[in-house]
């Protein structure tokens, strides 16, 4: 099912009012909030949602990200459109990213340290 945007229903993407990118404190250029579902240990369904950011510094040798940071560095006159597509596609591949275990467990050593 794709929403009035063009994008799937359940995908809300913003790009104002954002928060700094998480990974590097620089200014986020978008945000994608879509629909995630994983097993809990029963192996019944649990869905919330998941949230992705676009930042032109950690996202620059991204092939998924080059479209959506050449639309939002170029001229304004064409981005409702292509703004859709290039979400959509965008999204289809950082939904399925996992995080790094081994960053994980640096981030909660450094939480443990009182650092963060």
């Amino acid at each position: 099912m794709t929403a009035p945007n063009g994008l799937p229903a359940g995908i809300e993407v913003r790009t104002a009012a954002l928060p700094p990118c998480r990974r590097c404190g620089n200014p986020a250029l978008l945000t994608a909030r879509y629909p995630h579902s994983w097993p809990n240990r029963s192996g019944k369904p649990v869905t919330g949602f998941k949230e992705a950011t676009l930042c032109a510094v950690c996202d620059e040798d991204d092939p998924a990200a080059a479209g959506l940071l050449a639309l939002l560095g170029g001229p304004t006159a064409e981005r409702p459109a292509d703004l859709g597509a290039l979400a959509r596609r965008w999204v289809s591949v950082v939904r399925h990213r996992t995080p790094d275990p081994a960053v994980l467990e640096e981030e909660a050593a450094r939480y443990r340290a009182g650092e963060l």
